[in-house]
């Protein structure tokens, strides 16, 4: 999109244009998954990255003032400040003790003896790597594709409103999100 587009843009999306919205989040897309590669914060992947990227797009939209300089500019500064930020407040939780030091300083005992879990972490852990796997998948669709499962399941619009909101059929809308659904499967 050239300048006057993202402008248009942004002010359909600053009315509550959620088409719109879209459009600026798949523009931007590269640029978050750019930056979010750059930044390696403790406790982050690089999806959760990608998420603060796409929030700090949501609000830099609501916020911004049409006419003042380019939006482009803009959304870069407010992205990158959004990841240092978000870098900040994680450097405070640096000196968090560790669970593997001695309960009194001087003994052999330490707190993992003390702490009794039903947990499976080969489960959880299996899980999150599904979860990322997921997220990779999701990401790597294509526009139209990522539109309809991003309004849908992210937006709660029913398919009776997309479908009426694209102009397509309903039973096409259907086939569409079955392909998807399908496409999404056999990655998995």
């Amino acid at each position: 999109m050239n300048y006057n587009e993202i402008e248009s843009q942004v002010s359909l999306a600053k009315k509550g244009n959620s088409e719109s919205l879209t459009a600026l989040l798949l523009q931007f897309k590269p640029y978050i998954f750019k930056v979010s590669k750059s930044f390696h914060i403790k406790n982050y992947d690089e999806y959760d990255l990608v998420q603060i990227g796409y929030i700090a797009l949501i609000h830099a939209v609501e916020k911004y003032i049409e006419g003042s300089n380019s939006f482009s500019s803009y959304v870069y500064t407010a992205i990158k400040n959004a990841m240092k930020y978000t870098a900040r407040s994680n450097k405070k939780h640096s000196s968090n003790l560790s669970i593997n030091a001695s309960i009194d300083g001087q003994s052999s005992i330490d707190f993992t003896e003390l702490l009794q879990s039903n947990d499976n972490l080969e489960n959880d852990y299996l899980e999150h790597e599904k979860t990322l796997e997921f997220r990779r998948i999701i990401s790597n669709l294509k526009p139209d594709e990522f539109e309809l499962i991003f309004f849908v399941y992210y937006n709660n619009f029913s398919l009776t409103d997309y479908a009426a909101k694209k102009g397509i059929s309903y039973s096409k809308i259907i086939r569409k999100k079955n392909f998807i659904l399908e496409k999404l499967g056999s990655k998995l």
